[in-house]
């Protein structure tokens, strides 16, 4: 039923007049049509009484008697000179206790020696067997190494292989279908 295919109407600014009563008995009449007629402006209207609505609903609250800004001049005085000097005298209280636990209590310095003795031999014996146990397994990882290049190498060898023998055999047949065919025609076309 909407004739009106805008999706904004020039007539909303008169949907709030309508509903809070306060248009002529004429326009009223007039936007009773137009309400009728235009979807967007109904439920404009919809809006507006469901918000009224709700708006009654709602208990009423007092309004704060004061309301402080950071301008006032409580803030500028009072209460950051207090805080600023809490702030420094707690600074200064802090400063003597870390101070005075610092002096009352002397450092420790506890030194920990551990002797063990460990013959030259022992150790050369050791350094081998860690030198023997890395080259085994560096071995180890070369030989796999070399075994995986290797098979991808003879993968990709026998591919090619039989790559190369398809394409002899294609050449091949055509060798053999274009000898068939030069045998079986006329004497004439062949000089």
């Amino acid at each position: 039923m909407n004739t009106n295919e805008n999706p904004l109407c020039d007539r909303t600014d008169l949907v709030r007049d309508y509903a809070f009563e306060e248009l002529a008995p004429a326009e009223r009449r007039t936007m009773e049509q137009h309400l009728t007629q235009c979807s967007v402006c109904a439920a404009e209207l919809d809006q507006l009484r469901l918000t009224t609505a709700v708006l009654r609903v709602l208990p009423d609250q007092e309004v704060p008697r004061r309301i402080a800004f950071v301008s006032d001049k409580v803030y500028e005085r009072g209460f950051w000179q207090w805080a600023g000097r809490l702030g420094f005298a707690s600074a200064c209280v802090l400063a003597v206790g870390l101070s005075f636990a610092a002096w009352r209590r002397p450092a420790e310095v506890r030194t920990v020696v551990q002797t063990t003795e460990v013959s030259k031999a022992a150790i050369d014996e050791a350094v081998a067997k860690a030198v023997d146990k890395a080259h085994a397994d560096d071995m180890q990882l070369t030989k796999a190494a070399l075994d995986a290049v290797d098979a991808k190498y003879a993968k990709k060898h026998r591919d090619l292989m039989i790559a190369m023998q398809e394409n002899l055999d294609d050449i091949h047949k055509h060798l053999r279908l274009s000898a068939s065919l030069s045998y079986d025609a006329p004497m004439e076309t062949r000089q």
